[in-house]
């Protein structure tokens, strides 16, 4: 953390967390497309994110 307070990436970190978000988003997604309230499909989708490699997820 900066003195600033503000989070610097590794390019690997920045890969990362652009993998996680993209995980995120298509869960949620999908969920809401199934008929799950959007407020549940995101809390879902952030366990689901954290879960799924990111093999099984290609």
């Amino acid at each position: 953390m900066d003195e600033d307070f503000s989070l610097r990436l590794t390019d690997i970190g920045r890969e990362v967390a652009e993998q996680t978000y993209e995980k995120h988003c298509f869960f949620t997604r999908r969920l809401i497309a199934a008929g799950v309230d959007p407020q549940t499909a995101e809390r879902e989708a952030c366990r689901m994110e954290h879960t799924i490699s990111q093999r099984s997820f290609e």
